[in-house]
């Protein structure tokens, strides 16, 4: 079932899911630091011990030695258990016993905990071996306390002595398991403090993406202008809005430019359509003129129809990888050609200026239509028997092989302010006084220059010609950038 709740949890998964996963892994390195840490402890504390231990008996040997030495081999048992009591000093967690006889006799005044009770006894007497060292485990009320049982045998004295070493070592153990108790409460203190913080700053850093989930919701067609909130930040979610902002702008202007190319056309069609409505209307069926002329007058609006849709689809074409098709072409070949297609459009003076005997990469088919079309257009806006110039040259601009094609003509020209809008779809001259064409020509031009990887540019004065200039490079191969080089 969904509802509002389903949609909020929804919107908020990716921030769960981030915090989730942080808060996972900061759990699994304290789990594993700690786990590590108290390991390595608990070994050590063993080893310690054992040390520790060893140490004691050791220490017990060289007191004996020491004492036959300084009393030439007559030392008693009962004397040397005495000395060595006396001289050993019990840590915070040992205790020393010493046995005569198989009886406990001798111990420090003060140690850490007492093994001469009866048990303790029995089981020090049941591990006892003549002549060996044993290290071996002590059950004192229910813990296992480690310890060393010496024996002790004297050339000089026949008395058998036992000598015991112990170290609490449940007593250490408790220690560090109150510190990894107090580990792990500060570890979840510290986790739960991690979430609330995390909590706050995911919540910050992802409120941009919130904007933009909720922009993309409610961003309707007829709503293009909404913009999501620039969280004035430098990072990746600061980038993702301002690239969904720009990413709107292009969509904004596209679908401005879409509606206003068919409210263009619906106009454009429009014309024609009325005027075959209206000669069909006024045509008087008994009059063989009447009829005549209408017929006339259909056919060449059906024709301008053709046209026009012929040029709209070319405009469809543009945006299509396949619209252009490269291959090497001979610029002076291409130059010859298109002059022999052009001279026939008019009775005008025709110049071919030609200098460029270079092979370029570029479609032929597709340059010769758009010299075609600034041909007729200075056909159309020229008078008979003036000069048409075609010029195709070869140039370098910016360290760049560059192939120039122009038109130029010595027609009415173009004011300024038509200058700026000229290329744009269905935009004709003011006052051009010449004959209406569909207003896609330069349109179609000026995609084809881009195609080409160049631009068209246009140089004119009113009463003194106009002259295109289409320019692109002439291998059509980018420039690599001098950091990738």
């Amino acid at each position: 079932m969904k509802g509002p709740f389903n949609k909020d949890l929804s919107s908020r998964s990716v921030r769960v899911r981030i915090l989730s996963t942080m808060l996972a892994f900061m759990a699994g390195g304290l789990l594993i630091a700690g786990f590590v840490s108290y390991y390595v402890q608990f070994t050590v504390l063993d080893d310690r011990v054992n040390a520790e231990l060893l140490q004691e008996v050791d220490e017990f040997q060289r007191i004996a030695e020491l004492r036959q030495s300084d009393v030439g081999g007559n030392e008693s048992t009962e004397d040397l258990m005495r000395a060595a009591i006396q001289s050993a000093v019990p840590g915070e967690h040992e205790s020393f016993l010493a046995f005569l006889d198989d009886r406990p006799q001798l111990k420090p005044q003060e140690q850490a905990f007492e093994l001469d009770n009866p048990d303790t006894v029995e089981q020090i007497l049941s591990t006892h071996t003549p002549g060996s060292t044993i290290f071996t485990h002590l059950e004192i009320n229910g813990e296992a306390i480690p310890a060393a049982v010496a024996s002790v045998e004297l050339y000089s004295d026949d008395t058998p002595g036992i000598f015991v070493a112990a170290n609490r070592i449940q007593n250490q153990r408790d220690q560090i398991w109150i510190s990894a108790v107090t580990y792990t409460v500060v570890s979840l203190a510290t986790l739960l403090a991690s979430a609330l913080v995390g909590l706050v700053v995911t919540g910050k850093l992802m409120r941009p993406i919130g904007d933009l989930r909720n922009a993309t919701r409610e961003i309707t067609i007829d709503d293009l202008e909404r913009r999501v909130p620039d969280p004035g930040t430098r990072d990746d979610v600061a980038a993702l809005a301002q690239n969904f902002n720009r990413m709107l702008e292009r969509i904004h202007e596209g679908y401005a430019h879409q509606r206003q190319f068919m409210s263009d056309v619906s106009h454009e069609l429009r014309t024609p359509l009325t005027i075959i409505r209206g000669t069909l209307e006024t045509t008087d069926l008994s009059d063989p003129a009447d009829v005549s002329e209408g017929h006339e007058i259909a056919l060449d609006e059906l024709d301008r129809m053709n046209n026009l849709v012929t040029d709209l689809s070319t405009l469809a074409k543009t945006g299509r990888p396949d619209f252009v098709k490269f291959a090497p072409v001979d610029m002076a070949e291409f130059a010859r050609n298109a002059m022999s297609r052009i001279e026939h459009l008019g009775p005008r003076r025709w110049l071919l200026d030609f200098g460029a005997d270079v092979m370029a990469r570029a479609d032929e088919d597709r340059l010769t239509q758009a010299v075609v079309q600034l041909a007729a257009n200075a056909v159309r806006y020229s008078e008979p028997h003036t000069t048409i110039e075609l010029k195709v040259q070869h140039m370098s601009l910016s360290g760049r092989s560059m192939i120039m094609v122009g038109v130029r003509d010595e027609g009415i020209g173009i004011a300024k302010a038509d200058q700026a809008r000229i290329f744009e779809r269905f935009a004709r001259v003011s006052d051009s006084g010449g004959e209406s064409g569909s207003g896609l020509g330069l349109a179609i031009v000026e995609a084809i220059a881009q195609a080409h990887g160049g631009s068209v540019s246009l140089t004119s004065r009113p009463g003194h010609g106009s002259t295109f200039t289409i320019i692109f490079p002439q291998d059509n191969t980018p420039v690599p950038d001098p950091e990738e080089r």
